[in-house]
């Protein structure tokens, strides 16, 4: 019973951990090539996403925090000029499957005290 009621609490934890994480798209001047994964790890972000579309281009995270993307662009020495939550899962079926034109309106602009603009 002891067992059972371990890997629970540990499925509760690990589950609760995973929903605490925010998706976040930041708008870049160039192109962007990503982040080592030791890197990654260690501050704890997913790069979910590269693109470029008119002209900009894009990189979509998913971490704890704004204070985590911060501290990953301050160690890739990068400034996005904008940052951007998402309203929706990035990688959800019914959103991932949507042309990327219709995928845009579900960002939602964010204070970016590490920003260029």
């Amino acid at each position: 019973m002891k067992r059972r009621s371990y890997f629970a609490a540990l499925f509760a934890l690990l589950t609760t951990q995973a929903a605490m994480a925010d998706q976040f798209v930041a708008e870049l001047e160039s192109a962007f090539d990503g982040a080592s994964p030791k890197l990654l790890a260690s501050m704890k972000v997913v790069e979910l996403d590269a693109f470029g579309h008119n002209g900009k281009h894009y990189v979509v995270l998913e971490a704890p925090s704004d204070g985590h993307v911060e501290a990953y662009f301050f160690a890739l020495d990068l400034k996005p000029t904008a940052l951007h939550t998402l309203g929706a899962d990035w990688n959800a079926p019914g959103l991932s499957s949507l042309p990327l034109e219709n995928r845009l309106p579900f960002l939602q602009p964010t204070r970016c005290d590490f920003c260029l603009s």
